[in-house]
């Protein structure tokens, strides 16, 4: 399975999302050129899950699927940077959130990826009622977040998230601790 992150940057994104548990899987044969992408990801995800109680969130773009496992809820999401909109993130953003957020590709991942990690909670029924900040950035490719509203969605905390681009891609990962 192709490495998209080093043993460091899992580690400091664990310690950052204060979750140990958490794993990334990605594959290019999970991406949705490939009209049997769902079920390899399927696949893969019970053989990792199979007799664990672990939360598990799935991403993927043309060329490349993902998912990520952890004992929180979890959220993730992988896109292709050009393929962001500003005119479609300002349509679900706020004029506050659109002017800390780092870029208009981190809000947008941001957001999706805690949409997905609040499906264990009440989740929102568009990503626009959810409410980004706090923003840090960690280095040239990487900055966190949080989720400014989650007691709209009886979370129980504000979750940490982390925006990394590498080359064309944006990969999200957001945590709810448990």
């Amino acid at each position: 399975m192709p490495m998209i992150f080093s043993d460091s940057t899992l580690e400091s994104f664990r310690k950052i999302l204060h979750s140990p548990s958490l794993q990334i899987f990605a594959h290019p044969d999970w991406g949705s050129h490939n009209p049997a992408h769902r079920e390899l990801l399927r696949a893969e995800i019970q053989k990792h899950t199979e007799g664990k109680n672990l939360y598990h969130s799935v991403s993927h773009t043309q060329d490349l699927g993902m998912f990520a496992l952890c004992e929180s809820p979890i959220g993730v999401d992988l896109e292709i940077i050009s393929r962001v909109q500003d005119k479609v993130v300002a349509r679900v953003s706020s004029n506050e959130e659109l002017s800390v957020a780092p870029s208009a590709f981190a809000l947008w991942c941001a957001k999706e990826a805690c949409f997905k990690a609040l499906k264990t909670f009440e989740q929102p029924s568009v990503v626009s009622k959810i409410s980004i900040g706090d923003w840090q950035n960690i280095d040239s490719q990487t900055e966190t977040f949080t989720l400014l509203n989650s007691t709209e969605f009886k979370s129980s905390s504000e979750g940490r998230g982390i925006v990394r681009q590498i080359s064309q891609w944006s990969f999200c990962f957001f945590v709810i601790p448990s």
